[in-house]
């Protein structure tokens, strides 16, 4: 009875964040998978495989593709071995793609690992097991669709390139006694990929599992058992977290079972490996090394110098059978509500299975109360396919149907649809429609008063359709107006032509959104459903060729969300400041935004943009190696500029985070509460940053800029925030007077192109020059190029027109910019 309570209050939590179709996919980079390099020879080759569990007559046959980062030719050709080899013996319709990179891997004695990229919860891709987690590969296969973009991966597979690490990059099996086989290694680890892995782990005290904080674990995990056969996920035997977890999987006694691998050994179930001390992605996630034949011997911890294996083996084709390989899904297109009077109503499926499934077991499950009471029909396929229907008597008006369909399959595994059909089930309404449409709108935060276009976008949805969708609206306190939305599926979009509103900054646009639908008695929705959205008009200042502030006296300078302009503590000047600490969405895929908008438009001119200001960054840092506008890059700061008035953005400058200054990085990570960092941030630690924005696709010469700073936050971390001190913007020609205390110069000026640096106040020059670009009078860089010291020439430029230049040099303590004239 605890079991049906715990996972009750399971299923309650998914209800309420989730929809039936809803595939709940969640981003990881955490390892689930690692390959041992063995200290011994074992000189033995297995070859690939030439079938397995393949329906009759099929050819089978998956997709794999991968995306290569620093493998040699020859390492290239071993990983296509094995992405052939792998392919020939996943289902058809299999389509994987892994982001593979050969890379030196610190961790002493490991030849690979492995990274699923996400993993999906199996109520939202109809698996076999609603109640557990599938990583990615293994989701798309069950749900029949792609649940992440290809560029990204299902699993990311690093090999380790380090001279520790004697590698055969042959594909003959001939493997040398000195040297590991790639190809053994390969496979090996994208078995992990596609689930061989368990979610276990344990610390000095108790063992647990799942994942998030409903503990919810991965599929893998519910087929791992005691010696005594009790299930490590039965919440009747084993607490989690709890002692006796730990005990169990580090007391070297847990096996894996399921009913495709008894269907291989004739009832038997298979020996982990569960060695005393818990090893993370190697316990629990292998197969007993001494119990285990070596024509199954693929997926134990540690791969041999000398030893080739080719063939995943039946044991571990089982395996992945049992977590979902082999699959059986039901594809049904659910019935709309309907008003008419109707005595049957037609239901069908289609059965895709990657094994024979029980045709006299295709059934549908019914109730007209709720479930109260329930009736069962058996399919029939007329057509003698894999296409099931029955006409369903519908005995009364207004009824309300739910049913679920099901399926046995070769193993008697029963499949369903909806998988977790305690709590979701299709329905049908049939008689006089009272659903009132549903109606969602995310609002502006703020129109411009300089705006061409106000666009609003609603989704709205009915039982049983939609027939109109309209805007209410009012400026101030004036004439009520109407217009239309006009419709694509569930999407309703709609201008209004600002011009025609004589919009001022203070004004405020009320509006409504009205949605009827398509009964023969209609129904309508309005929201809000009292009163009005109100959307603040906000004012533009004059155009400007440039702007500074010490942000003392800003205040009405800046349209803020999420920043404000104020001297917090440890801080004794005026800076602009977002929230602190500033916030992080706890629901996957969300994202928060705040921004600081200049309300100064900038004039942009020929020569570029300068901006200088005083900054501190204390934000989630991506993974190490990650860049920008890559899935691994987490929060990050950035400025943006627009040309229209805010109608567009595009970024200045790449993103960046904490990891920008290894200060800034040390002090974010040295206090770590649960994923946040509750480091605060002191005046000490502000660092100057010049940007310097040239003349692009984006904007030219002549065109009127507006600049925002705007912080990113992804999900579930974050940290103290950002403050912008001492801002300063110019155009680039504005800027060649030299404000340092040193008299820095380019000489000889005017001179034949070949220029050097010179300090005419102490005669040596200290600090040094990190880069010299130059830009020619229409602002285009004709060089940018690194420095190596100072002593000789900067730059030659003797080859370009006689004309003025600009020559900037980023130094140490900031940015020089000269006015240099070239003749001949």
């Amino acid at each position: 009875m605890r079991r049906y309570q715990y996972w009750f209050s399971v299923i309650l939590f998914i209800f309420l964040i989730s929809s039936v179709k809803g595939q709940e996919y969640i981003r990881n980079s955490s390892i689930t998978g690692i390959c041992y390099a063995g200290d011994k020879v074992t000189r033995i080759y297995i070859p690939p495989p030439d079938s397995f569990f393949k329906k009759s007559g099929s050819k089978g046959g998956g997709s794999i593709t991968f995306y290569y980062t620093g493998f040699t030719t020859q390492a290239k050709a071993a990983m296509e071995y094995a992405r052939q080899i792998l392919q020939s013996m996943l289902p058809a319709d299999t389509k994987l793609t892994i982001v593979a990179s050969w890379e030196p891997i610190s961790t002493s004695g490991v030849l690979a690992n492995t990274s699923i990229t996400g993993y999906a919860a199996g109520w939202g891709i109809d698996a076999l097991n609603p109640l557990a987690y599938y990583p990615v590969a293994l989701a798309e296969k069950i749900a029949g669709e792609s649940l992440n973009p290809d560029l990204q991966g299902d699993m990311e597979l690093r090999v380790n390139s380090s001279s520790s690490v004697s590698w055969y990059l042959g594909i003959d099996g001939k493997t040398p006694t000195t040297q590991y086989d790639l190809v053994t290694v390969v496979i090996h680890e994208i078995l992990h990929g596609l689930g061989f892995f368990d979610s276990m782990s344990t610390d000095d005290k108790v063992g647990y599992y799942g994942s998030g904080s409903l503990q919810i674990p991965m599929i893998y995990d519910t087929f791992v058992e005691s010696l005594s056969g009790n299930k490590l996920t039965d919440t009747l035997k084993y607490l989690n977290p709890s002692t006796a977890l730990r005990t169990e999987l580090t007391g070297g006694q847990l096996w894996f079972n399921g009913p495709l691998l008894h269907n291989y050994t004739s009832g038997s179930r298979v020996k982990l490996y569960a060695p005393s001390t818990f090893d993370p992605g190697s316990s629990i996630s292998h197969l007993d090394e001494s119990s285990t034949l070596k024509i199954n011997g693929l997926m134990t911890p540690f791969i041999d110098r000398g030893e080739a294996i080719h063939d995943p083996g039946k044991l571990t084709l089982s395996i992945l059978g049992d977590l979902g390989w082999i699959n059986t899904r039901i594809e049904h297109t659910p019935s709309e509500d309907t008003e008419q009077h109707i005595s049957n109503l037609p239901l069908s499926i289609n059965v895709v299975s990657d094994t024979l499934f029980n045709r006299n077991n295709v059934g549908l499950v019914y109730s007209f109360d709720g479930f109260k009471n329930i009736d069962t029909i058996y399919m029939t396929s007329p057509a003698l396919n894999n296409t099931f229907s029955t006409d369903l008597n519908i005995t009364a008006y207004n009824t309300d149907l739910q049913y679920y369909f099901f399926v046995e399959d070769y193993f008697h595994r029963i499949f369903r649809s909806p998988s977790l059909f305690e709590m979701f089930r299709y329905n049908v309404y049939i008689g006089s429609d009272t659903v009132k449409p549903v109606i969602s709108h995310n609002q502006a935060d703020y129109y411009l008063e300089t705006v061409n276009e106000i666009n609003i976008e609603a989704i709205a949805y009915d039982n049983i359709g939609i027939d109109t969708v309209y805007l209410e609206y009012k400026m101030n306190d004036g004439t009520l107006k109407y217009l239309g939305f006009k419709q694509n599926a569930d999407t309703f979009k709609l201008s209004i032509n600002a011009r025609l509103l004589n919009l001022n900054g203070g004004d405020t646009l009320k509006y409504r959104i009205y949605a009827r639908d398509a009964a023969a008695s209609p129904n309508t929705t309005v929201l809000p459903e009292n009163g009005y959205f109100r959307t603040g008009i906000e004012d533009i200042s004059d155009v400007v060729d440039g702007y500074s502030t010490d942000f003392s006296n800003a205040y009405t300078d800046f349209l803020n969300k999420g920043f404000e302009i104020r001297k917090p503590i440890n801080f004794t000047r005026n800076g602009l400041h977002t929230k602190h600490p500033y916030v992080s969405p706890e629901s996957n895929d969300a994202s928060i935004e705040y921004f600081a908008l200049l309300r100064h438009p900038l004039k942009f001119k020929e020569s570029g943009l300068l901006i200088r200001f005083n900054e501190v960054v204390l934000v989630e840092p991506g993974e190490t190696g990650s860049v920008f506008g890559s899935d691994d890059f987490y929060d990050y700061v950035i400025i943006d500029g627009s040309k229209d008035f805010g109608k567009t953005w595009f970024a200045m400058i790449d993103g960046y985070d904490s990891r920008y200054n290894s200060s800034w990085l040390t002090t974010y990570n040295n206090t770590i509460s649960g994923q946040n960092s509750t480091a605060s941030a002191t005046e000490a630690m502000l660092q100057k940053h010049f940007i310097y924005y040239k003349p692009s696709d984006n904007i030219s010469a002549g065109d009127t800029l507006l600049l925002r700073f705007r912080l990113f936050s992804d999900p579930f971390a974050n940290g103290w925030g950002w403050v912008i001190e001492d801002l300063k913007i110019n155009a680039l020609i504005d800027n060649i007077e030299n404000k340092f205390n040193d008299q820095l110069a380019v000489y000889p000026n005017p001179g034949n192109g070949i220029i050097s640096l010179i300090d005419y106040k102490s005669g040596s020059i200290t600090g040094r020059t990190r880069k010299v670009s130059v830009y020619n009078s229409a602002g285009i860089c004709i060089i940018n190029s690194q420095i190596a010291d100072d002593t000789g020439p900067l730059v030659n430029i003797s080859a370009y027109p006689a004309g003025i230049y600009i020559i900037v040099l980023y130094r140490d303590d900031g940015i020089r910019t000269f006015k240099y004239s070239l003749i001949k």
